[in-house]
């Protein structure tokens, strides 16, 4: 009697384990939900350093491309707490900068303590396009675009005088996709670079890892692309300054929203997540006075969120 009654719990264990195995596997993106993204030759080299101009990419929600996240995650969080500086450049194309160390001497350049005085830095010295890296500074109440693709240069301590030392730069690209020929959604990828292990003094930094995921319009089967024109990701990060810097009255007013941490500024950071299904509109109904109106739409596109000193005082 007690071996049948074992049996027959067995029995009801392994069905049931059945049944949730068969449920989660049809609730998985299928190996076909895949699709050919036609980045071009340009992005292709960038992010990939491949001559082709297409890559297949699975769509979202993709939990293969989500575990490739949370190991990602990790390692930023990693690099953030070893870092001096850290300092988010936002873009409109894509990046073509990744250098190993950058010129700077204390007793000649100017003091680097903000984004935009780092993006002078390296304009300045370090012979870097004006047109690479947008002069932007927090969402405003304006028709200024904000920028759809980032950079994030996390800066350590440096053993070669007159130079600071990039420990890694992550850069995080979304691209839309519109036309009829094209498949309508968004490729986005966010992607790591350090130096390689093999070159530790080289004056490029090399890929080591990311993840990329594409996502569909949040309307089924649209029509035209104005139907899901409210889709998107942005912005992908928020300056939060000293709270000091409200002495300084500044043009446009609301960019003083922003002027909330006591003693450290520090970042909100937001990366696409892999496991939402699309980037449909989320309901905003802060005003312009304050700073949650900027970013509150990102709560509900990922779960991906970071909150990072920049370091250095502003």
């Amino acid at each position: 009697m007690e071996l049948l009654l074992v049996l027959a719990l067995s029995a009801v264990v392994l069905g049931s384990a059945v049944v949730i195995y068969g449920t989660l596997v049809r609730s998985q993106p299928s190996a076909s939900s895949v699709v050919t993204v036609p980045l071009g030759l340009e992005r292709m080299q960038n992010f990939y350093g491949s001559s082709a101009t297409t890559v297949n990419v699975a769509i979202a929600p993709q939990y293969g491309a989500l575990s490739l996240a949370e190991e990602l995650r990790e390692q930023f969080v990693t690099d953030t707490l070893s870092a001096t500086a850290i300092f988010c450049l936002p873009r409109d194309g894509v990046n073509t900068w990744r250098p190993s160390v950058i010129a700077h001497n204390p007793a000649l350049h100017d003091e680097i303590d903000t984004p935009q005085k780092f993006r002078a830095h390296i304009v300045t010295h370090a012979s870097v396009p004006a047109t690479l890296y947008r002069d932007y500074r927090n969402p405003l109440s304006n028709s200024v675009a904000v920028p759809q693709n980032a950079s994030i240069f996390v800066l350590g301590f440096s053993k070669w005088p007159g130079y600071l030392k990039v420990n890694a730069i992550y850069d995080i690209d979304l691209v839309r996709f519109t036309a009829a020929t094209e498949p309508n959604g968004f490729h986005a990828s966010v992607k790591r670079y350090a130096d390689a292990v093999s070159a530790p003094s080289s004056a490029t930094l090399s890929h080591t890892g990311g993840y990329e995921v594409f996502y569909s319009p949040s309307v089924p089967n649209p029509t035209h692309s104005t139907q899901w024109g409210t889709d998107g990701f942005a912005p992908l990060f928020i300056t939060f300054e000293r709270a000091a810097r409200l002495a300084l009255r500044e043009t446009p007013t609301t960019i003083e929203r922003f002027k909330r941490a006591a003693e450290r500024p520090f970042y909100f950071i937001w990366w696409p997540d892999p496991a939402a299904r699309h980037l449909g509109a989320v309901a905003n109904t802060f005003p312009s006075s304050d700073p949650r109106q900027a970013y509150n739409q990102i709560a509900g596109r990922t779960a991906f969120m970071f909150t990072v000193p920049m370091f250095p005082a502003l």
